[in-house]
């Protein structure tokens, strides 16, 4: 336990608190010239201050409203997301917050086939004179697109 006193006692009598407004033994502080008294200072309300208050209110509450989607859409999709996740898949929410967009990230692996150009089939493929109609594009084994690489 602490017991601080004032030493001299001046300035500091017992049971009376001190006003904030008065200086050394209970003289006033000096305040600049034309300014207003500090109790009239601070309870003015101007009109900047009003309009300042009421637009960090109007911030507050129209982010507070804009996130109650968004958390909704956390709660519905709570479990879409975590299968996402663990599977690598890139996850977008749309619609505020409302929808979800799923997407693997392998799909940026592949391009065209260069040999079929997508197709899946050999050029002439399919043609009766070409004689072969059945032909597949062997790089690509018919899917008409090849793997550039791995998923990093």
């Amino acid at each position: 336990m602490f017991n601080i006193t004032n030493v001299t006692c001046q300035d500091n009598p017992p049971g009376q608190p001190r006003e904030p407004d008065q200086g050394p033994a209970g003289r006033e502080r000096p305040t600049r010239p034309g300014a207003a008294p500090r109790a009239d200072r601070d309870s003015r309300l101007s009109p900047g201050r009003i309009r300042n208050a009421a637009e960090l209110a109007f911030a507050v509450l129209s982010s507070w409203l804009a996130y109650i989607p968004r958390r909704l859409g956390d709660h519905l999709f709570a479990m879409n997301d975590t299968e996402a996740y663990w599977r690598g898949w890139q996850i977008t929410k749309v619609h505020g917050g409302l929808g979800r967009s799923y997407r693997d990230p392998r799909f940026d692996t592949f391009s065209p086939c260069p040999d079929c150009q997508g197709t899946g089939a050999l050029a002439g493929a399919g043609r009766p004179d070409a004689g072969r109609a059945d032909a597949l594009c062997a790089p690509c084994l018919g899917t008409g697109r090849i793997s550039t690489g791995e998923v990093s």
